[in-house]
C-alpha cells in the first residue's frame, strides 16, 4: 500500500519560487498534496491558486481576508501570522519558505521546532540568523534542504562529506545584467536597466539583489551556515551561462560540479524528495553540445561592493549579517521606488554597516532588533536627503 501524499506549504506561493513549486507539485500529485498556500498581497493570484488547487488554509499577509459568508472565506486568513500557522499545520510535512526578505524568519524557526522538513529559498532566514537556525534544526529535529540552485548544487556535490574533506567551495553568479558595464555607467543604471536578468526570471527585489551582487554575498553567508566552512573557504566566480550552478573542491585536489539548465524547478523537486531522486519531465533534457562553450570570470570587486560588503558582514558574525540583509532590503525599496539612484544602495547599506555592525547579535531579539534599527537607518538617510533636496541644498 503506497503512503498518502505528504502535504506542503508553501509560503510565497504567488512568486517565481512558489508557482515553480507548484508546476513541480503538479506533476507529482502521487507524492506531494499542496494544503496551505500564503502570499503578501497578490490576492488575484492566490485566489486564482486556491480555485485550482483547493489548500485547506490560504494566507494573505499584507490584505484583509474575504468577507464572512464568502465561499471559502474560511479558509483564508490575514496578517504576518498567517506564515506560521500555515508552516506548523500538523497536515504539513513539507514547508516551501519561499518569502522574501527577513519576514520568512518566523515561520522556518517555527516550522523547523515542529519538526518539519523546511525546503528554503528564503536565504535571508539564514543571512540574519544562521547559528540560531541550524541549532534549532539540530534540537528539534527539523530539516533544513537548500532551494536555492547555488547551494542544491553543493549538497548534491558533498553526497553526505564531512566539511574537514572540503578544501573550497565555488559559488558561480551569472554576473547580472551589468557584468561588462563599467563603474560610471553602472553608477547610472536605471530600474529598467537593472531588472533586465539576462538568464533566470526573478521578483523584482531579487533581481536587483543579482545585478548589485548582494545575492551572491547573502549566498556565500548561507553556505557558511549550511555547510559549515569558514569564509576563507568559499569563492565566487562569474559563470555567464548559469549551467554549472556550484563547485565543491575537495582536500585530495578532486573537483566536483553540479549542472543543469537553468530552471529552479530542478533545485526545488531535489529539496522536496533528498536524497531520494525521482523521475521528471518538467525541463528540458541537458544537451552540452547545444549549449556551447561555458565560461568562467574573477568578479570585478571594485565595481559590485556589494559583495564585499556583505562578506564582510559575515565575517564580523554578531548582529553585522542582520545589519546588512534589513539595510539592503530597505534601500532596494528606495531603489525601486525610485528615491534612490542604483550605486546609492552601496552607499546605504555601507553606512549602515559603519554605524551598527558591531553590534552583539545574540539571540532572535537582538537581531530582530539590530534588523529593524538598520532599516531605520536607512530610512532616516533617505529622509534626510528628501529634506535637503527639497530646499535645494544638494
Amino acid at each position: 500500500m503506497s503512503n498518502p501524499p505528504a502535504g506542503v506549504a508553501i509560503l510565497g506561493s504567488t512568486g517565481s519560487i512558489g508557482t515553480s513549486a507548484l508546476r513541480v507539485l503538479a506533476r507529482h500529485p502521487d507524492r506531494f498534496r499542496p494544503v496551505a498556500l500564503t502570499a503578501n498581497a497578490n490576492r488575484e493570484a492566490l485566489a486564482a491558486q486556491v480555485a485550482e488547487w483547493n489548500p485547506l488554509f490560504v494566507g494573505l499577509v499584507s490584505d484583509r481576508a474575504p468577507e464572512p459568508g464568502a465561499h471559502g472565506a474560511d479558509r483564508w486568513h490575514c496578517g504576518a501570522e498567517c506564515l506560521v500557522a500555515a508552516a506548523t499545520r500538523s497536515d504539513v510535512d513539507i514547508v516551501i519558505n519561499a518569502v522574501v526578505g527577513a519576514a520568512g524568519l518566523s515561520a522556518t524557526m517555527a516550522a523547523l521546532r515542529a519538526g518539519k522538513r523546511v525546503a528554503l529559498a528564503n536565504k535571508e532566514t539564514l543571512v540574519m540568523a544562521g547559528e540560531l537556525v541550524t541549532a534549532t534544526a539540530r534540537e528539534f529535529g527539523g530539516t533544513l534542504v537548500p532551494v536555492d540552485s547555488e547551494h542544491s548544487a553543493i549538497l548534491q556535490c558533498l553526497a553526505g562529506r564531512q566539511p574537514r574533506e572540503v578544501r573550497r567551495l565555488v559559488l558561480t553568479a551569472s554576473g547580472g545584467p551589468f557584468r561588462t558595464w563599467s563603474a560610471d555607467r553602472i553608477a547610472s543604471a536605471t530600474l529598467g536597466d537593472a531588472l533586465k536578468h539576462p538568464t533566470w526570471m526573478m521578483g523584482s527585489k531579487i533581481t536587483v539583489d543579482s545585478a548589485t551582487l548582494a545575492n551572491k554575498a547573502l549566498e556565500v553567508i548561507e553556505a557558511h551556515h549550511l555547510f559549515g566552512v569558514p569564509y576563507d573557504r568559499i569563492d565566487v566566480v562569474v559563470h555567464p551561462q548559469s549551467i554549472v550552478h556550484s563547485f565543491v573542491e575537495f582536500v585530495d585536489g578532486s573537483v566536483l560540479a553540479q549542472m543543469g539548465v537553468p530552471s529552479m524547478e530542478l533545485p526545488i523537486l531535489f529539496a522536496l524528495t533528498w536524497p531520494e531522486r525521482v523521475p521528471d519531465d518538467g525541463v528540458p533534457p541537458f544537451d552540452p553540445v547545444g549549449l556551447g562553450g561555458l565560461t568562467f570570470e574573477a568578479v570585478r570587486v571594485e565595481q559590485f561592493p556589494m559583495l564585499g560588503l556583505g562578506i564582510g558582514a559575515g565575517r564580523m558574525g554578531g548582529a553585522a549579517p542582520a545589519v546588512y540583509n534589513a539595510a539592503n532590503e530597505a534601500a532596494v525599496e528606495h531603489f525601486l521606488a525610485g528615491r534612490v539612484g542604483f550605486g546609492d544602495i552601496a552607499r546605504l547599506v555601507a553606512a549602515a554597516l559603519s554605524e551598527l555592525g558591531s553590534r552583539p547579535g545574540v539571540g532572535l531579539d537582538a537581531l530582530i532588533a539590530a534588523d529593524r534599527t538598520a532599516r531605520d537607518h536607512v530610512n532616516g538617510a533617505i529622509a534626510g536627503i528628501a529634506i535637503m533636496d527639497s530646499k535645494g541644498t544638494l
